[in-house]
């Protein structure tokens, strides 16, 4: 009887409060979601996408590579190597009928046709590949590159041949800039950044996630799959590719490539409204190219001579004109494998983002904020 008159626990008390819980959390993940940011990086084959994300994830990541990434590096080094070497002497070949004068460079050129997948260079090899290097038949194969495709990096991998080959190589971080594997697929990586002076109810930091495609045109359908609820586009171009001709076709220009899938990009409906920044890469080789090789060659209606600046704003006009009228399109102009230039050019780019996104987040941040007190 005494029990009669006591309270009994409102199971509702509970649900509603459980309830107020969830509704927190999910305004707590809304006003999270409201500074991810999804970056593509588009553009062809070899302009250095690859590149500009392993600086990212070093940058912001603070990245330390394991013994198996380093390990697979190092392979992938040695691959490069001989990729450069066969596609030279195939092309000092077959393209340019030039033969190798010496025995040993001929006996070296066999051994090299028949190299197997996967196995490292010896110090021997390494040695007899410097001096094929140095031969003239590859030097004048070399020297008309432009003709044919080959890998940027070729100069870099025959220089350190030898350093490649000794036992127990570890590469370097410059060495893993250098170090080339074609992307197939999408590459996505999540990476933190500290958020700039932070306004009352914004959170300390922003995520973004950078998502890699390849560029090569066999890769490209899959491009489709990445274009949902993207906040930036970072469309990569390598100004050395007014001189330099595709993997997939030998007859067009890398640039002239570019161009024609910068307008495709920047006319698609759905990215009316998305930021485009243009990251003109390989600017070191484009310095050295541009003193031997007329921009001319690659665009009739050039008239700037062969100094840089001239060049350069001429091939930034190129791409502005491929995009739709109005839209602004930001550019930048760097050497991928220098690490400070992809983290002042992406400070740049992630300040610009928030910026502009910064009033309709914080309209969206009040607007969560009277939700909140509401559950109170």
């Amino acid at each position: 009887m005494g029990l009669c008159g006591s309270k009994q626990p409102d199971q509702n008390d509970g649900s509603a409060a459980q309830s107020k819980d969830v509704e927190r959390q999910l305004l707590e993940e809304r006003i999270q979601a409201l500074y991810n940011f999804k970056i593509l990086l588009l553009g062809a084959g070899e302009s250095g996408k690859s590149t500009i994300l392993k600086q990212l994830q070093f940058i912001h990541q603070n990245k330390k590579l394991t013994s198996a990434e380093l390990e697979s590096i190092a392979e992938s080094l040695h691959a490069n190597s001989i990729e450069c070497m066969r596609v030279l002497l195939d092309a000092a070949r077959d393209r340019f009928q030039l033969s190798l004068d010496d025995e040993e460079d001929r006996k070296t050129a066999e051994a090299l046709q028949d190299f197997p997948q996967g196995q490292r260079i010896s110090p021997e090899l390494a040695e007899s590949m410097t001096r094929l290097w140095k031969s003239q038949a590859i030097t004048q194969t070399y020297a008309r590159r432009a003709e044919f495709w080959i890998l940027d990096a070729c100069p870099y991998y025959m220089s350190n041949l030898d350093r490649f080959a000794q036992p127990g190589f570890v590469p370097t971080e410059e060495d893993v800039m250098f170090s080339r594997i074609r992307t197939t697929g999408v590459v996505s990586t999540h990476m933190d950044q500290k958020l700039p002076d932070p306004q009352p109810g914004e959170p300390s930091s922003l995520r973004f996630e950078v998502v890699d495609v390849g560029g090569q045109r066999n890769e490209r359908r899959k491009w489709i799959n990445v274009f949902s609820n993207v906040n930036a586009i970072l469309f990569i171009e390598s100004l050395a590719g007014y001189h330099q001709v595709l993997f997939e076709d030998n007859s067009k220009l890398r640039m002239h490539e570019s161009l024609d899938l910068f307008h495709s990009i920047t006319n698609r409906p759905d990215f009316k409204d998305t930021p485009i920044f243009l990251i003109l890469n390989k600017k070191d080789l484009f310095e050295q190219m541009i003193k031997e090789h007329d921009l001319r060659g690659a665009f009739p209606d050039y008239t700037g001579g062969q100094e840089v600046m001239p060049a350069l704003e001429f091939v930034k006009q190129k791409f502005f004109e491929k995009a739709p009228a109005g839209k602004k399109v930001e550019s930048f102009v760097v050497t991928s494998v220098v690490k400070r230039e992809i983290k002042y050019a992406f400070e740049d780019i992630m300040k610009e983002l928030i910026d502009n996104n910064r009033r309709k987040l914080q309209h969206e941040l009040k607007d969560l904020d009277r939700m909140a007190q509401k559950l109170k």
